[in-house]
């Protein structure tokens, strides 16, 4: 699982790194991002093109309900903040989404068992997403969730399991994002380790999870 990430990369500079036509308010993200924070998010807008917007990492769906099991929204939003790319085009809570809200996740460096990994030259990078809107007639939320995949072998080496799915390059990130992709078998071979060029940045022992 992926439980912290960095993306503190101004939205001009990720916008023209990206091809995104459009920047709305409040994109920048100053600090770490854990569950619940507030991230950056790229995403094609009506008119298929992409805008970036800010929304809470944590995925809430748009039917949910407060419910014996999750009682709060908060509550199932901690439980959404990965999805596994093997299974999520099936599960109820991801499927529409799947098909319908694909969407990607700027970062420059995320920490797996307090080990901090990135690119070699430092570039930005875009983890494969998911975004839903909620309301309930009061209240509006736009959440997102980071997919994720087998550990590339820098990962693998600290003993940990699973990493975000990474898209590699600029074809890749067009299909994930191509509203004429509903099925999953096309999108498959995008949802794979990447280890390329991403590198262990070092280990931190004080670092918190939520």
């Amino acid at each position: 699982m992926c439980h912290r990430y960095n993306a503190h990369v101004s939205p001009e500079k990720l916008a023209q790194i990206f091809d995104v036509v459009r920047i709305l308010s409040s994109t920048s993200a100053e600090k770490d991002l854990f569950p619940l924070s507030m991230g950056p998010v790229i995403r094609l807008d009506a008119e298929g093109e992409r805008e970036l917007t800010s929304m809470q990492w944590g995925f809430l769906p748009a039917w949910w309900k407060p419910s014996a099991r999750s009682k709060s929204r908060n509550a199932f939003q901690r439980k959404c903040f990965n999805a596994r790319s093997e299974t999520v085009h099936e599960k109820p809570t991801y499927r529409n989404a799947f098909k319908k809200r694909r969407c990607l996740i700027p970062a420059v460096k995320f920490e797996e068992k307090t080990h901090w990994f990135g690119m070699q030259d430092s570039r930005p990078f875009v983890f494969a997403g998911l975004w839903e809107q909620w309301s309930d007639g009061e209240e509006t939320v736009e959440s997102y969730t980071i997919l994720t995949t087998d550990p590339s072998p820098p990962v693998e080496a600290v003993k940990h399991h699973r990493m975000p799915v990474i898209l590699p390059d600029d074809d890749a990130i067009s299909r994930w994002l191509s509203p004429d992709i509903v099925e999953p078998q096309p999108l498959q071979h995008l949802l794979r380790p990447y280890a390329e060029d991403l590198i262990d940045l070092g280990e931190e022992k004080s670092g918190r999870l939520f």
